[in-house]
């Protein structure tokens, strides 16, 4: 079953997927679908790119910096038969790159909404990156079995989800530093009300605290969003 974005509450996550196949097939091959669609009934767009509307189920999902990590699923329809000639094609699609953009339904690209949207942000969401480690078919389902890269590959990088574009510390807390007066809702719009005072979690709310040349610390890894 399909969700429709019309249907959940404007400050709702939706997960948009990606599968980089670039480094099996040898020329730029990117696959992207969402269990979805927008207020348009059309598929998600999301920084310019299209999200194709596919049955998906997601689960294991965790986010931790202790010990090794879980090892999350997603299943996808295999009834008309595309993914299973990937599968057989390339070897399981083992080594596929997955990407998981989790994005806020009020920072959609404009052109999911019929009267636009003003809270369009592409920088505001958080991107975990993954590889396709083992895959599985039982009867018209293929579930792909997923591992962190420094996993799989020996790679010394931090032990735990990479997330791009989204800070991870605690506004005001010790790793963010910040002590200074109220600046800005948690859309980044000017205030001056403390008990409205709360940082987006983006490199923009960074800025407006720390400066547009200052240095930023910021709790994510905004170059993880160009990886290929």
């Amino acid at each position: 079953m399909l969700l429709d974005i019309t249907k959940i509450a404007q400050d709702a996550i939706v997960d948009l997927y990606e599968v980089d196949l670039t480094k099996i097939i040898g020329n730029k091959t990117i696959l992207r679908f969402h269990n979805g669609v927008n207020e348009l009934r059309r598929p998600i767009t999301w920084q310019g790119n299209i999200y194709e509307p596919y049955p998906i189920k997601a689960q294991g999902f965790e986010k931790s910096g202790q010990g090794t990590s879980n090892r999350p699923t997603l299943t996808a329809s295999n009834a008309q038969g595309i993914l299973n000639g990937l599968i057989e094609s390339y070897e399981g699609m083992i080594g596929a790159i997955v990407v998981r953009h989790e994005v806020s339904v009020k920072h959609l690209d404009a052109v999911n909404f019929e009267n636009g949207n003003k809270y369009a942000d592409p920088y505001c969401e958080i991107v975990s990156n993954y590889v396709i480690e083992q895959v599985s078919q039982p009867s018209s389902l293929a579930t792909f079995t997923l591992a962190l890269p420094c996993e799989t590959d020996g790679a010394r990088i931090p032990a735990r989800v990479i997330i791009a574009n989204t800070c991870g510390w605690i506004y005001r807390s010790p790793d963010c530093g910040y002590t200074g007066g109220a600046v800005a809702d948690e859309y980044d719009q000017p205030t001056n009300d403390i008990t409205k005072d709360k940082c987006s979690g983006c490199v923009t709310g960074c800025k407006l605290r720390y400066g547009q040349h200052g240095i930023l610390p910021f709790g994510g890894f905004p170059t993880a969003a160009k990886l290929s």
